[in-house]
């Protein structure tokens, strides 16, 4: 199964989750169950290296903010 890397944030939380999901929709589902109302942007896995997934986690959040 495809693994993902789903950036969240919500009132309570701005994180990243790992997840295995058929797709990237499922994926962003698996995550909005534990934040359901907050904002969730799914990647591929290998897109994210331990190097850039803070940096890419500052980009998500700057385009949620506008």
């Amino acid at each position: 199964m495809p693994k993902f890397v789903v950036f969240f944030a919500d009132d309570a939380a701005v994180g990243v989750a790992r997840v295995e999901a058929s797709d990237a929709a499922a994926a962003e589902a698996q995550v909005l169950h534990d934040h359901p109302d907050g904002s969730v942007k799914a990647v591929g896995d290998e897109k994210v290296t331990a190097e850039n997934r803070h940096r890419m986690l500052a980009k998500w959040m700057q385009a949620l903010n506008g």
